[in-house]
């Protein structure tokens, strides 16, 4: 019977991997013999560790009520809880964290203020194979006011330590001092593998203390080399494939707001799927340019399809899913949509309140075309 039911709990942790918790929770008590279920466990779907069972004997007293007041989940050496979702069964108590376990870091389990365990999340296996697939922008000319990079790995990247792994040297090899914005949390997309770097905006806009005291970051004129550390490791542990550089030159501040009324637009005919392509006559924030233009019919319903940002951020085109069909159509575009020194379309990053015109208030700007 024993080894009847350990068959049966090896084959529910596999049915697990593919279902949610709340299923592996069910099947999980249908076994009768608990012994192997005693201790404070990772739950991994994959490589993954996304989960963290904690037996019933662990926690006397305990009721399904309110269990994020009575259990904590930390980070060691933190103060504040994992967020995360509990759900208790006959055999114990599941915490899923909102984002997944970091692999290599240590975490208490408090319950009722008494630490019931330091669990270690293990390593993910690595390769060696992690790449940075893209820095942008792309284009090696930016203003002096630049005020975003952006890191798009091939995989999730550990975190907060970004810092030791980056820098960005001068014509002579020396490293420019302070230069990037301090961030407490680091600022990374839900996947982990693009990280949104800013230059020190204090340093950018004038008037402030740390602009007066250190100047602009960059300097017209100037040649630059951004360095990442082939020592930065991914979350399983392992290296970059190879360290990175990227050199550019500074021109004049860019002190005008994006304005898609000055757009260049080209066409497709009617009947077919020929790409909208749209032309900007300068460079835009990449991440930006693809979650902030949409293409509207005059019914107002969105036509679905596909951005493809193009020539080191001065254009896109637009690839339809379906044929364009005959009539008005209309280029709607977030008024968050930044060029490379933070100006969105609405205002300026670096605003002289007295001498720049008023801020617009307009969440979308929209601009109205005919497909033939």
């Amino acid at each position: 019977m024993e080894k009847i039911c350990k068959q049966v709990i090896s084959l529910k942790t596999r049915l697990y991997t593919l279902c949610n918790l709340v299923f592996f929770v069910t099947l999980f008590s249908n076994c009768g013999d608990h012994s192997e279920l005693n201790d404070i466990t990772v739950l991994k779907e994959g490589e993954k560790s996304v989960a963290i069972f904690i037996p019933t004997e662990l926690l006397p007293g305990l009721t399904n009520e309110r269990l994020e007041e009575k259990i904590f989940i930390r980070l060691a050496g933190q103060p504040d809880n994992v967020l995360g979702e509990y759900q208790m069964s006959s055999d114990g108590v599941v915490f899923r964290p909102l984002i997944e376990l970091t692999p290599a870091k240590d975490y208490q389990i408090i319950y009722q203020g008494r630490l019931l365990s330091l669990l270690s999340i293990p390593e993910r296996l690595a390769d060696g194979k992690t790449s940075l697939n893209g820095i942008y922008p792309v284009t090696d000319t930016v203003p002096e006011n630049l005020l975003k990079i952006y890191l798009s790995f091939s995989r999730p990247m550990r975190q907060g330590v970004s810092e030791n792994y980056l820098s960005i040297l001068d014509s002579k090899g020396d490293t420019l001092k302070d230069i990037f914005l301090n961030l407490n949390t680091e600022l990374w997309d839900e996947e982990g593998k693009q990280l949104t770097i800013w230059l020190d905006p204090g340093r950018i806009k004038r008037g402030l203390q740390p602009n007066e005291r250190d100047g602009n970051p960059l300097h017209t004129g100037s040649m630059y080399t951004l360095v990442v550390s082939p020592e930065w490791t991914d979350l399983s542990g392992g290296k970059l494939e190879k360290g990175y550089s990227k050199k550019f030159v500074t021109i004049e501040k860019d002190i005008q707001s994006p304005d898609p009324v000055n757009w260049n637009m080209k066409l497709p005919k009617a009947g077919t799927r020929e790409d909208l392509s749209i032309s900007f006559r300068e460079s835009l924030d990449h991440s930006l340019l693809l979650n902030t233009i949409t293409i509207i019919r005059r019914d107002g319903e969105s036509v679905k399809g596909k951005i493809t940002v193009k020539d080191k951020e001065t254009s896109l085109s637009f690839s339809p899913e379906q044929q364009w069909t005959a009539g008005i159509y209309y280029l709607k575009v977030d008024s968050r949509l930044e060029d490379l020194a933070g100006n969105n379309l609405n205002r300026l990053f670096d605003r002289d309140l007295l001498k720049d015109k008023p801020a617009g208030k307009d969440e979308f700007h929209t601009r109205q075309f005919i497909i033939n």
